[in-house]
């Protein structure tokens, strides 16, 4: 018997081939087309799978877009947890190192919603799995550049955890969001969207009386989620002329957080903002009647800096737009 390692002889691949080979072959050839157009049907009529529309969208305009949403929606406390509850059927989440932009969010059972997904850096997972029924998930996939509309509808009310199922950094395994499957009726429902006057998003000085430890709630819950770093110390830099401000330093949650998050400064310091980690940007939630500040609004990386010289006394309250819901949060306050 010929060894299968020797070089087989003559025009060997001119042979005729062999009556059972030919129908092995055949059988194989039907059972692959068979597999292929059962992957056809059930991509077409089977409801387990997602499909809606793709639409090619910048990042700065889908990032708009999740704004958008998200200051049209209500609030609902839960748990002590803000909530969003959006306005109508159609739910924006952005997905980007390392968070979820749009959660956590508050869904009526059995309603049907559209969910536009998207990402703001690189590609992530979309996987969404019942906390109490772990059949229950879909994984899907999320790129930078498109905006995917699927419809989604949920029965069962309960918590569903989502999380990135696709390596997308140092972070990934901090990305993590939810949203609750619970009736509104039962809810009380703000429809502010935290910029108003009441101390809680804009108005007033916030740090010059005897709620100064908490800046009328900043830190807590009062706009986004609680600042995990802050405990009430505040960093006294009076008298310096140069502090420095960590952005994307390490806390709880990972790598989302100003250090200090508050710091009071004396006229005419100038305050330099440092990246520690990816996608951080500065946007001032309030400032004194006069202040010049208005924050860095581009997201920026590990290694940039910018800078600022308070001259206006007051309390500056700012955070990073992606990572608010997570407390990311810091307060500068001049004296």
């Amino acid at each position: 018997m010929d060894s299968p390692l020797d070089k087989p002889d003559d025009n060997w691949w001119n042979e005729t081939v062999n009556r059972r080979e030919t129908i092995w072959l055949g059988i194989s050839g039907a059972w692959a087309l068979t597999l292929f157009g059962w992957m056809l049907g059930w991509t077409e009529f089977g409801d387990q799978n997602q499909m809606g529309t793709t639409y090619e969208v910048s990042t700065e305009r889908f990032r708009e877009k999740v704004q958008s949403f998200k200051s049209t929606a209500g609030t609902a406390t839960v748990d002590g947890e803000d909530l969003l509850v959006p306005d109508g059927q159609d739910v924006y989440v952005g997905a980007l190192q390392w968070n979820w932009d749009g959660l956590p969010a508050v869904l009526e059972p059995g309603t049907t919603y559209r969910f536009h997904l998207g990402s703001y850096d690189v590609q992530h997972g979309f996987s969404v799995r019942n906390g109490d029924n772990l059949s229950q998930q879909i994984s899907l996939q999320v790129l930078p550049g498109y905006e995917w509309v699927l419809e989604m509808t949920f029965d069962d009310p309960g918590t569903y955890h989502v999380v990135c199922n696709e390596f997308c950094g140092n972070g990934h395994r901090s990305m993590h969001g939810k949203f609750l499957v619970r009736s509104h009726d039962d809810l009380e429902i703000d429809a502010d969207d935290g910029s108003g006057s009441d101390g809680t998003g804009g108005g007033g000085d916030g740090g010059t009386d005897g709620d100064a430890a908490d800046y009328g709630g900043w830190f807590t819950d009062a706009r986004g989620g609680a600042t995990p770093n802050y405990d009430g110390t505040i960093a006294d830099e009076t008298g310096a002329d140069e502090v420095t401000v960590t952005v994307g330093a390490d806390s709880s949650n990972g790598p989302f957080a100003f250090d200090p998050p508050a710091v009071t400064v004396s006229q005419g310091t100038t305050v330099t903002f440092e990246w520690a980690s990816d996608t951080h940007n500065l946007l001032v939630e309030e400032a004194p009647d006069g202040g010049s500040w208005e924050g860095h609004e581009s997201i920026e990386n590990a290694g940039f800096s910018v800078e600022h010289t308070f001259e206006t006394p007051g309390v500056y309250k700012y955070y990073c737009e992606p990572h608010l819901s997570i407390g990311m949060k810091g307060v500068v306050e001049v004296k």
